[in-house]
């Protein structure tokens, strides 16, 4: 599905003067139809779905597919504040509030919830579900392509969510005709399938916000199912390897067992997981776990093979404390500064004379 809103215009739409007007960093033309009534745009390096401009009676109907990226969404009414302002018109439907008002954070979350309702119910009946706006044709979700990241409809909305936005910025999702639907008008009951959780992962933000990723026992089935079928050679991507290693780390519905997270986390990062695997095994070695002791030494080998920002903070705190040798403030502000760049909250803090956590 698709959210819209209506601009009043006169005036003739022209992209490529758009473009120079808007000066959004990274939106691109995608595509236009010959008439010039219709107009397809994406941000580069962000976008997962397209924005689509349809010249609509009076004006113009602007659109953005509900399984866009969290950042495509709330870029929404920016943009259409822009085409507005470059139409000289005004968006229908707004009354005395601005469009940010109706499209907020709360919008944002309904949204995505209410499009993996849809998406659950559609394949508890049909075996392919169909983006409204995809930036590749005939791309769609199945329950197959959901299996192999470990991911089933009993999974919670943000883990669906997040892996199909994966999938989708990583062109993994199959592509083919959608299947012929028998021609009634029959209404079709769907019962959606709900989650369940039976254990919860937190993490950080770069802000420091705290969010939590929950497990349900089909999720921990699942996992544990792919970790059989990956040791008998069937490939999975590093992510999926990192959250096997996550049920063994935090103990989510098996027994906590350091020495089989540090397995899957290396498998992990040899299948090319660099931002979650490796942080994971530096503080999984920094802290101990189960009958895997506390290793400094090794938990900043790891984090030294990580992209994520929160590891290049305690790469930092690893020079200014000497967990491998003697302390050296030089490269340890070098790490704080660089992590602090990327926008995390702990080195921020650490820059400005905050105690290190």
């Amino acid at each position: 599905m698709t959210t819209s809103v209506t601009i009043y215009s006169e005036k003739r739409f022209r992209p490529d003067e758009f473009l120079d007007y808007a000066d959004i960093p990274g939106l691109q033309l995608f595509g236009c139809d010959e008439e010039g009534n219709c107009w397809l745009f994406a941000r580069e390096n962000v976008s997962t779905t397209l924005f689509l401009l349809q010249r609509e009676g009076e004006g113009y109907e602007l659109h953005v597919d509900n399984l866009a990226a969290y950042d495509d969404l709330r870029f929404f009414p920016y943009l259409a504040d822009t085409l507005t302002k470059f139409l000289g018109g005004e968006i229908a439907d707004t009354a005395d509030e601005s469009v940010y008002k109706i499209f907020d954070e709360e919008w944002v979350t309904e949204t995505i919830s209410e499009e993996i309702a849809l998406l659950k119910g559609t394949l508890s009946i049909v075996p392919q579900y169909f983006p409204a706006l995809p930036m590749m044709e005939q791309c769609h979700v199945s329950l197959d392509a959901l299996r192999d990241f470990g991911v089933s409809l009993h999974s919670s909305t943000p883990r669906i969510y997040g892996y199909v936005q994966y999938m989708m910025r990583h062109r993994l999702l199959p592509c083919g005709e959608p299947p012929t639907l028998p021609d009634t008008e029959e209404t079709i009951e769907v019962d959606i399938p709900q989650h369940t959780p039976v254990g919860r992962v937190k993490s950080w933000q770069l802000d420091g916000c705290e969010t939590y990723e929950t497990y349900s026992c089909e999720d921990v089935e699942l996992l544990l199912t792919l970790a059989e079928e990956h040791k008998r050679g069937k490939f999975l991507h590093g992510v999926v390897l990192n959250d096997i290693g996550t049920l063994f780390h935090e103990g989510v519905g098996t027994k906590i067992d350091g020495e089989k997270a540090v397995f899957w986390f290396n498998e992990a990062l040899r299948a090319g997981d660099t931002l979650y695997a490796p942080t994971n095994l530096g503080d999984l070695y920094r802290k101990g776990c189960g009958a895997v002791a506390p290793s400094l030494k090794k938990a900043f080998e790891a984090y030294k093979k990580s992209t994520d920002p929160y590891a290049h903070y305690r790469i930092g705190q690893a020079y200014e404390e000497g967990w491998t040798d003697e302390p050296d403030r030089v490269k340890a502000m070098q790490w704080y500064e660089r992590a602090a760049h990327e926008g995390h909250h702990l080195a921020i803090k650490r820059l400005s004379g905050e105690p290190k956590e």
